[in-house]
């Protein structure tokens, strides 16, 4: 009997699978939780190039891509980050910079204290920390949009000729209404407007290069938030000094802050100061390069726009500096060019500019599009194109975008673009998915993009 339960015994040993064993839970360490240092590491980001194809990503795949490398995280970023996706990344990079040969292939994680508007942050979950914040996925605590200041960036505006023929037709509201909902939210809209109010003034629509406009149809500027009028522009005079001192009363009675243009050479070249959150400050510069209308306030007692100086822009530059201004930007109506690639002389002032010490530079002569460069890191956007004017003529001048730009501690953390494409009856409208990804083709050359 002994020998068969030993039997027995040895034959259960051999069917490990039949034995029942009772499960004992291993411990595991509970991870201390890292707590972001500033308010900006509150704030993940994936970010690619501006001609990378993508725009958004699933957080679900982001996850699954950062755990296993496919999309690497910035160094510094990497505690939090690996806390956010609970997983170590593999595949940490020192700068941002050093990433840049893959930034049209591959996305990287980052966070808000290092991005830079040379970089373009995925939507998560369609979500954008910048216009949604408060639903955002990757904020790491607690992030409010209250430190960020949202400010558009606009290409040429002139109400005149066809196109104000058809705002008789139609109406403003008609006008405008494409638009409207892309300007809601901003806290700063920068028109430049080129043309003056004229009482007497008439809509024909052809055969005239002397712009006015009707007191009627600023109702527009109203419409999309207005509040940043540069004055550069070449037909502010087309009609004389009286309709644009009757404009510039006009800003002012609407609480439109004005640059680039005044009542007199000094009071043209008067930068706007503006105030971001948390107490830094926008400083904005507008010079007008040829003045080839006689358009520019150069005596005393002038009226008209800021005529281009590089003397004078580096002196002002310096003192905006000194005043302790956080971020400047400066823009030009640059001698007007029928093509996406900027003149020689364009791309020398521009990253003159740059080099005075501007942290953006902005064309705003262009009705097309032109070409986006970033010079030692800071972005030129070497013309938008039309936003309200009537050419529909060619191609060209249909196309054109503007810039929701976002700042964050003083600096330009996003310049996200929308494009448009000017209708038949010249009614602004935004572009269609095919209309952008032409538009995209254009401005975005990679060599421009993505070079040290």
């Amino acid at each position: 009997m002994r020998r068969i339960l030993l039997l027995a015994f040895a034959a259960a040993c051999t069917h490990p699978a039949t034995v029942t064993r009772p499960t004992v839970p291993i411990a595991k360490p509970t991870p201390k939780r890292i707590e972001p240092a500033t308010l900006g590491a509150r704030v993940l980001l994936a970010v690619t190039g501006y001609s990378a194809p993508r725009d958004a990503i699933a957080l679900a795949e982001l996850t699954r891509d950062y755990c296993a490398g496919t999309i690497a995280v910035l160094a510094p970023v990497q505690a939090i980050a690996d806390q956010r996706f609970a997983c170590t990344n593999p595949r940490p990079i020192a700068t941002l910079d050093a990433f840049l040969p893959n930034a049209k292939t591959a996305a990287i994680v980052t966070d808000l204290d290092h991005v830079s508007a040379r970089w373009k942050a995925l939507r998560v979950d369609d979500k954008s920390a910048f216009a949604n914040p408060a639903t955002y996925p990757l904020v790491v605590g607690t992030f409010s949009a209250e430190h960020l200041t949202h400010f558009i960036l606009t290409g040429v505006t002139a109400i005149t000729r066809a196109a104000g023929a058809q705002i008789d037709a139609n109406g403003i509201d008609w006008y405008t209404k494409n638009l409207r909902a892309e300007f809601a939210d901003a806290k700063y809209v920068h028109i430049s407007n080129e043309v003056s109010i004229k009482s007497d003034c008439t809509y024909p629509v052809s055969g005239t290069y002397q712009f006015c406009s009707k007191e009627r149809d600023f109702q527009a500027l109203i419409d999309l938030h207005a509040n940043v009028i540069e004055l550069t522009g070449n037909h502010m005079r087309d009609f004389g000094d009286e309709p644009l001192k009757k404009t510039l009363v006009w800003y002012k009675a609407h609480h439109m802050g004005t640059f680039g243009g005044g009542n007199n050479p000094a009071e043209a070249d008067t930068p706007l100061v503006l105030e971001l959150a948390d107490g830094k400050k926008l400083g904005i510069l507008g010079y007008n390069e040829r003045c080839p209308l006689h358009e520019c306030s150069k005596k005393p007692g002038e009226i008209g726009a800021n005529a281009w100086d590089p003397a004078k822009a580096k002196a002002g530059i310096a003192k905006l500096r000194e005043a302790g201004v956080d971020f400047i930007m400066t823009t030009v109506q640059f001698k007007e060019w029928d093509s996406a690639q900027p003149m020689d002389t364009q791309q020398k002032i521009s990253r003159d500019l740059i080099d005075m010490g501007s942290d953006l530079v902005y064309g705003s002569q262009a009705h097309q599009l032109q070409l986006v460069e970033f010079y030692n890191g800071k972005p030129i956007f070497y013309g938008l194109g039309n936003l309200m004017f009537d050419q529909i003529h060619r191609l060209g001048v249909r196309q054109a975008f503007f810039l929701h730009e976002y700042f964050f501690d003083g600096k330009l953390v996003q310049a996200v673009p929308v494009f448009t494409f000017m209708s038949d009856d010249r009614q602004p409208t935004l572009a269609t998915p095919e209309q952008a990804a032409a538009e995209k083709a254009i401005i975005f050359e990679d060599a421009r993009l993505y070079s040290p």
